[in-house]
C-alpha cells in the first residue's frame, strides 16, 4: 500500500514539474538566415543551395515570470543526434521578445532534423565573466537584440569614401570646364557625354553616339556599385532588404537610361520601342548588338 501512494505521489509530482516547465511559457520559432543580420527566411532551395549560414532563433515569453535561455541547437533527421549546439546565458524578461543565432555554415543541412532549445527559471547572475577560452566551440556568439558594429572608421570605407569624392569632383570639374580634365580625354569625355545625358533627362528624340550611350551606361554601374556598398559598409543595411541609397540612385538614372537607350537606337535606324525586347530576356541579344553598332547616315530623328 505504501508503495502504491508512493508511487501515486511521484506521478503528481512528475506531472506538475513536467506542467510548470518554462518551455510551456515561451513562443519559439527558428529559419534559417543568409547572415547573422538578416531577418529573412530562406526557402528549401536557397538552404540546398548553400546560401544558409545561421538558424536564427526567436523566443516570446508569454508570461511575467523571468527565464534565462541556456542553449540553442540543432538535431540530425533522427531527432536523436546533435549536429550542433550553443550554451547561452540570455535573460527572456517578462513578456520580452529576445533572439539568438547560431552559425551552420559549416555543416551539412541535408541531414538536418528540428531545433532544440533548453531554459530555466531565473535572472543570470551578474558576476565578472571569466574569459572563455574554448569559446569557438559555441561557433559563433548570441545576437540579442540584433546589435551592429559601430565602427565605420574603416580601411574599406574609407576607400570607398575617397572613390565617391573622386567621381563627384569629376562631375564638378567637366561642368566648371577645369583644365585638370584636359590631359585625361576618357575621363573627360565620361563626364561630358553622362551630363548631356541628365540635361536632356526625359528626352527621347534626336540620336544619341555609340560613346554617349556606353559612357552614361558606365556611369550607372559606377553609381549603383558604389551605392550598394555605402549601403552595407557604411550604413550596415542588410543586402536582402531595402537599399534606401541604391534605390535612389536607382530611380534617378531610370528615366535618363530609356530616353538615351531610345536616342541609340534611332541612331542606328530602330525605333525607340525596341527596348522592350529586353524582357523577353532572349531579346536582349540582338538589343546589345543594335546599341553597340555604327551610326548609320540618315535623317535625323
Amino acid at each position: 500500500m505504501k508503495k502504491t501512494l508512493l508511487f501515486v505521489f511521484f506521478l503528481i509530482y512528475s506531472f506538475e514539474a513536467s506542467a510548470s516547465h518554462c518551455g510551456h511559457d515561451i513562443d519559439r520559432s527558428w529559419h534559417f538566415t543568409s547572415s547573422s543580420y538578416s531577418k529573412n527566411k530562406l526557402t528549401k532551395s536557397q538552404i540546398n543551395s548553400g546560401m544558409a549560414k545561421y538558424a536564427r532563433w526567436t523566443f516570446k515569453n508569454k508570461t511575467k515570470k523571468d527565464i534565462i535561455i541556456t542553449s540553442i541547437g540543432l538535431w540530425a533527421k533522427d531527432n536523436q543526434t546533435v549536429m550542433a549546439e550553443a550554451k547561452r546565458k540570455i535573460h527572456l524578461k517578462p513578456f520580452g521578445v529576445i533572439y539568438s543565432t547560431l552559425y551552420v555554415g559549416d555543416i551539412n543541412l541535408e541531414v538536418k532534423g528540428s531545433g532544440f532549445s533548453s531554459c530555466k527559471y531565473g535572472v543570470p547572475s551578474k558576476t565578472t565573466k571569466k574569459k572563455n577560452y574554448n569559446a569557438k566551440k559555441y561557433f559563433k556568439p548570441a545576437i540579442k537584440y540584433e546589435q551592429k558594429p559601430k565602427d565605420n572608421f574603416t580601411l574599406p570605407n574609407l576607400i570607398l569614401i575617397i572613390a565617391t569624392g573622386l567621381l563627384i569632383y569629376i562631375f564638378v570639374a567637366a561642368k566648371n570646364r577645369y583644365k585638370i580634365l584636359n590631359d585625361f580625354s576618357v575621363i573627360k569625355n565620361f563626364a561630358n557625354y553622362t551630363i548631356i545625358c541628365f540635361e536632356k533627362y526625359s528626352s527621347f528624340k534626336g540620336n544619341a553616339s555609340r560613346s554617349e550611350y556606353w559612357y552614361f551606361y558606365l556611369f550607372c554601374f559606377i553609381a549603383g556599385f558604389l551605392t550598394y556598398l555605402i549601403d552595407v559598409w557604411i550604413f550596415h543595411k542588410d543586402p536582402d532588404g531595402v537599399l534606401y541609397i541604391n534605390a535612389l540612385v536607382t530611380m534617378v538614372t531610370l528615366l535618363p537610361s530609356f530616353a538615351v537607350g531610345a536616342r541609340r537606337l534611332h541612331d542606328v535606324g530602330k525605333s525607340g520601342w525596341w527596348q522592350l525586347i529586353s524582357l523577353t530576356i532572349i531579346g536582349l541579344i540582338p538589343l546589345i548588338i543594335w546599341l553597340a553598332s555604327k551610326s548609320k547616315k540618315q535623317k535625323r530623328v
